[in-house]
């Protein structure tokens, strides 16, 4: 087989059909439909001359000659996602798309004025968000720039570049006598008995911040929260103390990326000056709670 004939979209939908339980969902994840991803995969056995999946009933089943494939696919895409990183880094104009993943509350209740200043800043930057329920992959290209939580103290993975612009203050919220649960009493055992309240009991389970608070503000409980993020809705009932550092992110290789540098320092310095909310410290942030569990929560001024 000449590998001038092998078309990289082929082995993507290998790879693809490899990882997902179905074609049907590896098509989705290309972001392409079902009956083109067939194609590409039948494309691909031609071309190779051996059956890459049993077409069964309850589905594709991979044959032993794909399973061989799979490791040298990968490298094939590792390849291409270095390649790619490479040329946007090198890339000197200040326009195009950047993928930022960051968690939720940060672009909500953080960063959103911010985000839309360097909007029309840079108006040639269109930026694409993501909240990161499940940490995107920046080697494989899932996103451009992180905004992440990183364990207070600890450095992130190693492949990646960037800047500790802040760190994030936590401390408890609420009222009551019980811990508003997270994943559940067992689940949560451990950190409640690290809490300042090891003895109180935990009840329900609340995966969500942004639920947590609203659990808060209906009298249900406590809750650790980010200081920037409960206050000033919520009556604060310890005293603050680091949870996480926040750091900008980028892949190693996008570290030089003109487009991408504007933006991190944009991100750096909006990060810096919100240190008095991030830190717990902001002038009069205790003027106002969410007492919710008599009426509607009430919604106080957001500090600038």
């Amino acid at each position: 087989m000449p590998v001038k004939d092998l078309d990289w979209d082929l082995v993507r939908v290998l790879l693809a059909a490899l990882r997902s339980p179905s074609l049907r969902q590896a098509a989705a994840e290309l972001g392409v439909t079902h009956p083109t991803a067939r194609k590409r995969l039948g494309d691909l056995e031609q071309l190779l001359g051996f059956p890459l999946f049993e077409r069964q009933p309850e589905g594709y089943r991979p044959t032993s000659q794909s399973l061989q494939l799979l490791a040298s696919a990968e490298a094939v895409e590792g390849a291409m996602q270095a390649f790619q990183r490479v040329a946007t880094a090198a890339d000197p104009e200040l326009h195009g798309p950047i993928r930022v993943t960051l968690p939720e509350i940060v672009a909500t209740d953080l960063l959103m004025d911010d985000l839309a200043a360097f909007c029309q800043a840079w108006p040639d930057i269109e930026l694409k968000l993501e909240a990161d329920s499940a940490r995107a992959d920046l080697g494989r290209r899932e996103a451009d720039v992180a905004i992440r939580f990183v364990a207070h103290g600890r450095l992130p993975d190693e492949h990646l570049a960037g800047r500790r612009a802040a760190i994030s203050y936590r401390a408890v919220y609420g009222g009551g006598e019980c811990w508003i649960g997270w994943r559940g009493a067992e689940r949560d055992a451990a950190w409640v008995k690290q809490s300042p309240f090891p003895e109180l009991p935990v009840r329900g389970a609340m995966n969500q911040a942004a639920l947590q608070r609203a659990a808060c503000a209906a009298g249900l409980g406590r809750s650790q929260l980010p200081c920037f993020f409960a206050e000033p809705l919520l009556k604060r009932i310890t005293e603050p103390e680091p949870g996480y550092d926040i750091w900008v992110l980028v892949h190693e290789d996008l570290r030089k990326s003109p487009r991408l540098r504007v933006f991190r320092d944009a991100v750096v310095d909006a990060l810096r000056r919100h240190r008095p909310r991030l830190e717990g410290r902001t002038a009069g942030s205790q003027r106002r709670e969410l007492t919710g569990a008599r009426g509607a929560p009430r919604r106080g001024p957001q500090s600038r």
